[in-house]
């Protein structure tokens, strides 16, 4: 069920699959929304905390990568914990590890928790967006472009570009200029 996405998921579907009726599943459960967010929780196990050694930025940015790779195969999860991680014991323990790590480049706790949020948000929204745009699997064409060419000449001189996918340089790129404004 949680392969097809954490929405899948409801009393019935899961009663179902365990060979049981629903109101089973009730006395574990006051609700789907309460079962789903138990699922996601158990889910984010796989994502691991930044590693202990290395600069704040290698670390940070092995954490990034590491996250990205768990949730690309899952990235309803990267949507849900992008607003319920307050709610979920291992959103917690995700962002009790960034925050470690960026208290060793600033000892101001709002700097900290400005570090470990926007790196956190951007690894999540990026996953978000990649699956939008693998799913699209289609380059843009930039017909407002080809409409009026002479409004927008510098997407004509770089349209090539738009219509080549690389999102692992991308968000490589992203997350590299994020960290460097942010740790200066």
């Amino acid at each position: 069920m949680m392969r097809e996405g954490v929405d899948a998921v409801t009393m019935r579907s899961v009663a179902s699959a365990c060979g049981v009726t629903p109101m089973a599943i009730y006395s574990y459960y006051d609700s789907s929304a309460e079962m789903r967010r138990a699922g996601v929780d158990f889910s984010l196990r796989r994502v691991r905390t930044p590693p202990f050694e290395g600069s704040v930025v290698s670390r940070l940015q092995h954490w990034g990568h590491a996250t990205r790779k768990v949730l690309r195969r899952r990235p309803d999860l990267a949507a849900i914990c992008l607003t319920d991680w307050p709610e979920l014991p291992e959103g917690c323990r995700v962002m009790e590890g960034l925050l470690v790590v960026a208290a060793e480049h600033t000892a101001e706790s709002a700097g900290q928790v400005q570090i470990a949020n926007t790196v956190f948000v951007y690894v999540l929204t990026r996953v978000i967006a990649e699956r939008a745009m693998v799913e699209r699997r289609t380059r843009p064409n930039l017909p407002a472009v080809a409409a009026t060419p002479r409004r927008f000449a510098r997407l004509v001189d770089v349209q090539s570009e738009f219509k080549r996918l690389d999102v692992d340089r991308d968000f490589a790129t992203g997350l590299d200029a994020l960290l460097d404004g942010l740790l200066r």
